[in-house]
């Protein structure tokens, strides 16, 4: 699990980047917990398509929990929710 705070754009994605390699190291499967997350652009889209594509080419998954109603928002209108699930809780991403 990669737990996400703050704001989500061009000037944070490549400490996120980094948390995604080490956590491939450990399992192929993600989930992203954005409970903590304000904010996100494009370019934090961008890192979850990669974490997705990534995941699907070695048999894992990529799931996201908690996002707060803006986040959340611009998921929907790009689409991902298509291709990567949105959970309200984490719990629910892990299944329970």
């Amino acid at each position: 699990m990669i737990t996400v705070t703050g704001d989500l754009d061009a000037t944070t994605t490549a400490q996120l980047q980094d948390e995604v390699r080490a956590a491939r190291t450990l399992s192929g499967d993600l989930i992203f917990d954005m409970a903590g997350m304000s904010f996100m652009d494009s370019a934090g889209i961008r890192v979850l398509l990669d974490a997705y594509h990534h995941a699907r080419a070695h048999g894992g998954t990529v799931s996201v929990c908690a996002p707060r109603p803006s986040p959340r928002k611009v998921m929907e209108l790009v689409g991902l929710a298509g291709h990567i699930p949105i959970h309200d809780t984490l719990q629910e991403a892990l299944g329970g």
